[in-house]
């Protein structure tokens, strides 16, 4: 209990202080910063370690080591499909395993890397979207296990939740994710 306390309350502390490092990251200043260089964070030297910082992002505490390679995997395709939209810092453990585990592997649909929304949970299926007309309704009833359960959730995309259900139940993360988006491959880039 003592370890999952300590774990929730690291998860906490990363949450609170990722916006303020992606603010720091993408300030641009032409003064040198007067504080140590120990209290600046360093932009990210490549694109593993931001996937990494991405995938923390949405980590949780509960999901298996499948579920956060499913999230790297989906955060990898959404930093190619758009990579200037993304600014983090770097975290490590279990997080840069599954990230590094994900690097080189995109969804694609038809050769072509494009944004996946996802959503926390859904409220038992996935819904299509105007937006992403590349994206089908697809039954998600695992959804409606969780804890926060919302039956007025509308998920376009992937249900994070829903993956976390499969991969905890013999799925692979790439076999998760073609649950969601059936239309899509894994490509090794």
């Amino acid at each position: 209990m003592k370890e999952k306390l300590i774990a929730v309350v690291l998860l906490l502390i990363l949450t609170a202080i990722l916006p303020i490092a992606v603010s720091k990251c993408s300030e641009r200043s032409f003064a040198k910063p007067t504080v140590s260089t120990s209290d600046t964070p360093e932009k990210p030297k490549d694109s593993g370690e931001i996937l990494c910082a991405l995938t923390a992002g949405l980590y949780k505490y509960s999901y298996s080591a499948e579920t956060l390679k499913a999230i790297a995997i989906l955060m990898n395709t959404n930093y190619e499909a758009n990579p200037d939209s993304f600014k983090a810092n770097d975290f490590y453990g279990e997080i840069k395993k599954a990230a590094d585990s994900a690097k080189n592997k995109t969804l694609r649909k038809n050769s072509e890397a494009l944004f996946v929304p996802y959503s926390e949970t859904s409220n038992g299926t996935t819904y299509k979207n105007e937006n992403y007309r590349y994206i089908h309704s697809v039954a998600s009833p695992w959804d409606c296990y969780q804890t926060d359960f919302d039956a007025n959730a509308e998920c376009v995309g992937v249900s994070l939740s829903g993956i976390d259900y499969l991969c905890k139940n013999g799925y692979s993360a790439e076999e998760a994710l073609l649950w969601y988006l059936p239309d899509f491959e894994i490509a090794d880039d």
